[in-house]
């Protein structure tokens, strides 16, 4: 069972390390996502977020991400859910 309602799909696009923008979209292109879903891509036309550009055949790093919603379940599954999401350190 999903804990989260998915929205949707970001794909996160960066280069040489720095963040680049994303794409919003309704299906994940990956299997694995997050960090170890990296892939490398090459991109096959000129692309624009806000002021930032990147030309075509520039070799980009990108990251599929998942957009999660409400939380799911019963009122007692929520509560369960947010009491063992908390952390507790030992000084």
């Amino acid at each position: 069972m999903d804990m989260f309602e998915i929205i949707g799909y970001d794909l996160e696009i960066y280069f040489r390390g720095k963040y680049y923008g994303s794409i919003r979209m309704e299906t994940p292109d990956r299997e694995i996502m997050g960090y170890s879903g990296r892939r490398e891509f090459v991109l096959a036309e000129d692309w624009q977020y806000k002021k930032k550009k990147l030309k075509a055949g520039t070799v980009v790093m990108t990251e599929c991400i998942p957009l999660c919603g409400k939380l799911l379940g019963s009122f007692k599954e929520k509560i369960q859910v947010l009491e063992s999401s908390q952390v507790y350190y030992n000084y």
